[in-house]
């Protein structure tokens, strides 16, 4: 397995950089803006096309901004290979149906890189309640403060904005633990002057279940989800960015009574990026095909 990476992101190089390297296995990377190579990686690229030309890599890890993942998707689909993506994998659904349909008649693996379930917080968390078709309702609150104005996050025509940014977790928690078909949902999306999106919010309601979920840019930082069953109420804190290199806890509220688990560290990018290898031996592509349709119908609902 040798991966392509389009992009020396932060995200590549605080988590994924890693992960890589602890599995041996080999990587290039291809960055038009950074002078200063990974030393580790196999070759160093100035140009994606090139690098796309002549990586011979099985696999492309597209962690560019968010406004060139359509096109380097489909341009590294088109060379045939396989693809993981930065989430959002698209701008929106027409551009997800797409990638989905070249990702098929190529029989390439494409993936968008949502990954917080695979902390074993979450695994735990849904085990207690003795899973999802139990759960009544959930709440789930992601704020971050103001980022930085030249930050990708902050321009819009980069793919900036709360909903691109932050919506992607929105979407994956209601095809995780949304239970039965949605009914019903309602949202709204606050703006700045530029007519950047720095909030929304959203309300659910699925045949069985309930989701409620507020994200915001600039604020006090939370990043916690409320899981309530008829008998048990469960908290999990730095559900969506858990940490590799810590160990956290899940907050138990049993009839009145309190607990607390302790929960291991645990690397998601690890546990998912393992699994998406043994689903390549075996050409087990196509839950990853309705994993991007589920989350990208549901993002296209928020207005």
């Amino acid at each position: 397995m040798k991966i392509l990476i389009l992009g020396y992101s932060n995200l590549f190089k605080k988590r994924i950089l890693n992960v890589l390297l602890k599995n041996k296995i080999k990587f290039c990377i291809a960055s038009k803006s950074h002078s200063r190579k990974e030393k580790k990686a196999y070759k160093w690229f100035r140009d994606y096309n090139y690098a796309l030309m002549n990586s011979k890599a099985d696999l492309v890890y597209i962690s560019l901004p968010n406004s060139q993942h359509y096109t380097w998707t489909k341009r590294a689909l088109d060379k045939k290979y396989h693809v993981v993506v930065d989430k959002p994998i698209s701008l929106n659904l027409k551009e997800a149906l797409k990638l989905i349909k070249i990702a098929k008649k190529k029989n390439r693996l494409l993936a968008e890189a949502t990954f917080f379930n695979y902390h074993k917080q979450f695994e735990k968390s849904l085990k207690l309640l003795n899973g999802s078709k139990n759960i009544k309702l959930i709440n789930t609150n992601f704020i971050i403060p103001m980022p930085k104005k030249n930050t990708f996050r902050m321009m819009k025509n980069l793919g900036g904005g709360c909903l691109m940014d932050m919506s992607p977790y929105a979407a994956a928690t209601a095809r995780l633990i949304g239970s039965g078909k949605l009914m019903k949902m309602q949202s709204n999306v606050n703006k700045n002057k530029q007519g950047l999106i720095t909030s929304f919010n959203i309300s659910c309601k699925f045949k069985n279940n309930y989701y409620f979920g507020y994200f915001c840019f600039g604020g006090e930082y939370r990043n916690n989800m409320t899981i309530l069953s008829n008998k048990k109420h469960i908290e999990i804190n730095n559900v969506f960015s858990p940490p590799s290199d810590k160990e956290l806890k899940i907050i138990i509220k049993n009839n009145n009574k309190f607990q607390i688990d302790k929960i291991k560290k645990d690397d998601v990018f690890k546990n998912f990026f393992l699994k998406l290898i043994k689903n390549l031996k075996k050409n087990n592509f196509e839950s990853y095909y309705k994993e991007i349709l589920a989350d990208a119908k549901f993002r296209d609902k928020i207005k």
